[in-house]
């Protein structure tokens, strides 16, 4: 898969939407450790997947995780910030469950970006 690419389409292992956006490296201190460039990429992919699947009506991101030798506990700080910037809102659970699923990090988002109704 290229660096920029996802790929969308029907798993039927999960009832909705799935785009898997490829290799992600998950857990801030692995990601500190990513070239900029890389970096980058892998949250380009994440973001513009997410906003797909918000204002599609919801679905399900696939992230393989780079990192398969760790269980990360978070996603990384830069991903997460990129997430609340796209939602225009703090807390990401009210828009996406995050669990793992094997080697995988799955995200699954729903309902479309609104603003906040107060900050």
């Amino acid at each position: 898969m290229e660096a920029n690419h996802c790929s969308l389409g029907v798993d039927p292992s999960y009832p909705d939407l799935v785009i898997d956006v490829g290799e992600v490296t998950l857990g801030e201190e692995n990601r500190k450790k990513l070239q900029k460039t890389q970096r980058d990429q892998e949250r380009a992919r994440v973001i513009r997947a997410a906003c797909a699947l918000l204002n599609s009506g919801g679905g399900v991101i696939r992230m393989e995780m780079a990192n398969k030798d760790e269980r990360p506990t978070e996603m990384g700080l830069d991903l997460e910030e990129s997430l609340r910037k796209l939602i225009q809102y703090q807390y990401l659970q009210a828009f996406f469950e995050t669990k793992q699923h094997g080697s995988s990090q799955v995200m699954d988002g729903g309902g479309e970006v609104h603003p906040p109704l107060d900050n």
